[in-house]
Parts: structure tokens; sequence; C-alpha cells
């Protein structure tokens, strides 16, 4: 089976086994896997965190395409029939497919958060709901493993969190709670970026204020996903030169109102007119560039109060226009 069979697809969302097969097919390809390595459903399966299903699957397409072959035990081996196998711990040659200084491979629970992200940060508006972890892996088709990493990401996020039962629930986004998460962004963001001004660097400077001059002129021709990337270059990217790692923690559960915006604008709320964080964050950086710590946090802090009020504004339109989807994780 040659690479284009799963190309054919277009732009439609890659499974797990495809994704799978893609990164083995690679890894072979490139000399990664030697020959004789012995693959097998259950090494891989405990890899990915999921099922044994998608493991069969990618095995199966490595089988046609003659990248792995049948041998007289269990599982397949790297290359043709003949070759002495060769049982060593997988992770040991798949290690660039492990997320760092995790155990999961990084496509296990990417391939779904994105869907998952959505779906709860809809939820949010609506008030707390519980989330059933079980009947998460079983509506995604992937293992509880996987599921629970998911969860794990939102929980940093401060879209979801857990109770003293280990009992997942979505935390409401309403009214008060931007207030709340505002007061927090407004209070350690502008003097955290201030603080990491000696580890940004003048071409890092120049990269983001390229992008946000681009974006500018380009307006409203810009996607979602790349409005949400200008938004990380500012309040993640940048200030992950901040030496207080507990700012970066406590403004890393802040980052729900930019999963906001991200999910709703363009898709169930119109593109406006005219988005003015752009501008702002060209404001910020210019600052940055000019190593104007005073004015530097005004930008920052006149660029957080400027924002909430289109931030309340969003998460209302969506109250008040649409009522929560419907599924079975979540009750």
């Amino acid at each position: 089976m040659s690479v284009s069979r799963l190309e054919s697809g277009g732009s439609r969302k890659v499974s797990l086994y495809e994704e799978l097969y893609g990164r083995l097919r690679a890894e072979i390809a490139g000399g990664a896997l030697p020959e004789g390595l012995v693959l097998t459903e259950a090494a891989l399966a405990d890899l990915c965190g999921s099922s044994r299903a998608p493991a069969r699957q990618a095995l199966q397409l490595l089988l046609e395409d003659g990248l792995i072959a049948r041998f007289d035990g269990r599982g397949f081996i790297v290359g043709k029939s003949g070759i002495l196998p060769k049982r060593v711990r997988l992770a040991d040659y798949l290690g660039s497919l492990l997320e760092e200084g995790g155990d999961r491979p990084v496509f296990a629970w990417q391939a779904l958060y994105e869907d998952v992200e959505r779906i709860v940060v809809y939820r949010s508006f609506f008030g707390r709901y519980r989330i059933n972890e079980n009947e998460l892996a079983r509506h995604f088709g992937v293992g509880r493993g996987v599921a629970r990493d998911v969860l794990l990401r939102l929980e940093t996020l401060g879209i979801t969190e857990k109770d003293d039962n280990f009992r997942w629930s979505i935390v409401p986004l309403d009214a008060q709670r931007i207030r709340d998460l505002y007061e927090v962004r407004e209070q350690i963001e502008p003097v955290a970026l201030s603080s990491a001004l000696g580890g940004i660097s003048v071409e890092h400077v120049d990269v983001m204020l390229l992008r946000l001059s681009q974006a500018l002129a380009d307006y409203p021709d810009v996607s979602a996903s790349t409005m949400y990337e200008l938004e990380l270059d500012l309040h993640q990217r940048s200030l992950q030169a901040c030496p207080n790692k507990e700012f970066l923690s406590i403004l890393k559960r802040t980052h729900c109102i930019l999963t906001l915006s991200k999910h709703v604008v363009g898709s169930r709320i119109k593109m406006p007119e005219y988005e003015p964080f752009l501008a702002e964050h060209i404001g910020v950086f210019t600052m940055m560039r000019k190593r104007d710590e005073e004015g530097l946090q005004k930008a920052m802090r006149d660029h957080i109060r400027n924002s909430q009020p289109n931030v309340q504004a969003r998460a209302a339109y969506m109250r008040d226009h649409y009522q929560p989807d419907e599924y079975s994780f979540i009750t």
C-alpha cells in the first residue's frame, strides 16, 4: 500500500491506525527501525495507549506494503522473511513517537484532542457537566488511558477538573468565571512578561511582529487557527522566558479564555469586521523591542482589559443563541 492511498481522502480527519501506519512506515523507510525488529499488536497498543485494533490495522497495511513480514513467532518482523528476529523494547526505537517526558505517543491523544476540546468548550457555556472517562474512550474508539490524557490536558488549561472521588467535570465558563480569570491575567501577566524580557531575543520579537503585520494586512481573510496561533505567540510562547514558573503555572489555567474564541469565532460567531487584538499585540511587541518594561506592562494590561468585554459578549452570544450538543460521555 502506498502513502497516496491515505492521502486520497483530501483534508479528512486521519484515524489513529492511519497515523500509526504513517509514522511506522516513515521510521522503517528512514532506517530508524532495523531489519528483524519484532512488532506485535500488544506492544504497539501499549505504546499508543490504545486498544489493539488500530495496531492490527496499521500492521496489516505495512504487511501489504512488504515492509514487514510474518515469521515463526508472534507478531511481525521488519523487513523480509528469513531475517533473524530481534526482540527489544519498541520504546527504545520509537522514542520519536513519544511525547517528551510522557509515556504515550503524541498522536494517541492528539488524534482526538481538538474534537474533545471543542465539544467541552461549547458545553462549558451552559454550566457544569460530568464527563464519563469510559464513555469518552468508547465514543472515540480509544483506550481509557488516551481518554485520560486528553482530560488531563484540558485540566491544565482550566477547562476540566476532577473532584475528590476522581470524577471528571466541565468547569463552567460563565460571566463570573471570565471576570475572575481576567483579574488573574491583569495582575500577573504584565509582570510575568516584563520579567521574561531578558530571555526574549530581538529576532523572536521581529518574527512575531512580522506575523502580526501580515495577519493585519490580510484580515478578515485569516483562519481561526492562525488567529489562535497569534494569541499563543504572545500569551504562551513569549511568556515561556519568564523565570517565575509559578506565574506560568497559574496563567496556564486562564488559557481556556483563548480556546473560547478559537472554537467559536468564524464558526458559530461571525468574524468581527475589525479584530483589535492584532494592533494591540503589535503595540505590546513594539514595547518589547524597545526594552521598555514600564511601557510593556501598560500595553499588556490595556490589552487584557480591552479584550474582556469581547470575550464576555461571545460567551453570552453562545448561551443566548445555541443549545448544548448531546454526547453520551457528557451528563
